[in-house]
């Protein structure tokens, strides 16, 4: 597999919760489509998170070396000019949703915001608030 053929940057075109894959176009590829790529997260095992990204998603994809197609991972998003980021500090963790909720934690200011358009609902068998 020649080099440029590793990283490769496409849209999301299909996405698959149940197994938490998805398929990638790649336009500077004659609009090819992968195969169902799983996407990379941040625990697996023990701990568990988990998170999609949209159809029409700006994503990087790594392919296998070994020439075989179809293998390879999508690592993640990134912003761009038309998609921004939704915090402008280092100092900012931020969740921004679809539907205008948002959750973050400025570690600077020892603040964590939570904006829910929504109901929330805490479970647990003891709840303290200080």
């Amino acid at each position: 597999m020649k080099a440029e053929n590793l990283i490769r940057y496409g849209k999301i075109s299909a996405v698959y919760p149940a197994k938490a894959t998805a398929r990638v176009v790649y336009t500077d590829k004659d609009n090819m489509v992968s195969a169902e790529l799983p996407v990379l997260q941040g625990f697996g095992l023990k701990n568990k998170s988990y998170r999609l990204p949209d159809v029409g998603e700006s994503v990087v994809a790594l392919m296998a070396p070994n020439g075989e197609d179809g293998q390879g991972y999508i690592l993640g998003s990134f912003y761009h000019e038309n998609s921004p980021p939704p915090a402008r500090s280092q100092d900012v963790s931020m969740i921004q949703f679809a539907d205008g909720t948002s959750i973050s934690y400025n570690r600077e200011s020892h603040e964590l915001t939570i904006n829910c358009v929504g109901n929330i609902r805490i479970q647990g068998k003891r709840i303290d608030i200080n």
